[in-house]
């Protein structure tokens, strides 16, 4: 086994699918895994419910970061990139760009979280990215455009269908930059299909 932990930024992970990522790949070998989240205190209350499932060579860090904020975002990326340095590890090789929100919320927020928050920290943090490693999208069937035209069509949800379209359009087009700077790194979208938002299974009452 190498000695060298893969290293992971899982944004918006204080509960719901981000939570329980967090919680999967820190229970595998040699992972070593940001938790970022709006509230650190939210991160720390999360990371304790599953705190003794981590596998004893892998580790999870907190981290403050709010997609929506250039402030939040700036100081994530310096310390990220001071704990790597910190820890002689040559960068991130995965980001899982999770944090989002739909449902009740505000069409302006969900822009903001969904897609403006998205493009600026990936935009960040890419230059921490080691060359063949990933940048994952979490996106959504509602974001599909041909599923759009079938009949019956999906739920309509206006301002999260659009936001997840236009998040796919941005894969695309990062997918195609690595592609000519031959980073190797890969850039997809991916839809985890439907699933309970809360690490618990409950409700999710506050945006990720």
């Amino acid at each position: 086994m190498s000695s060298t932990p893969r290293t992971i930024l899982v944004t918006g992970s204080n509960q719901g699918l981000g939570m329980h990522t967090v919680h999967k790949l820190a229970a595998t070998p040699n992972v070593l895994v940001f938790m970022a989240s709006r509230k650190l205190a939210a991160a720390e209350e999360a990371l304790a419910k599953f705190a003794s499932e981590i596998d004893t060579s892998s580790s999870v860090v907190p981290v403050q970061l709010d997609i929506t904020d250039a402030t939040s975002i700036k100081n994530a990326h310096a310390f990220i990139a001071k704990y790597l340095q910190e820890k002689s590890l040559p960068g991130l090789d995965v980001l899982i760009n999770n944090a989002a929100c739909a449902g009740t919320f505000e069409a302006q927020e969900i822009y903001s979280v969904n897609l403006i928050g998205t493009f600026f920290l990936t935009e960040a943090i890419r230059p921490l990215l080691r060359n063949g490693g990933a940048i994952i999208n979490m996106s959504s069937t509602l974001g599909s455009l041909a599923a759009h035209t079938q009949r019956p069509h999906p739920p309509l949800y206006p301002a999260y269908s659009s936001s997840k379209a236009a998040l796919n359009a941005l894969t695309l087009q990062w997918a195609i930059q690595e592609e000519e700077k031959k980073s190797g790194i890969r850039v997809v979208s991916i839809c985890p299909g439907a699933c309970a938002r809360d690490g618990l299974g409950q409700k999710l009452t506050d945006r990720d």
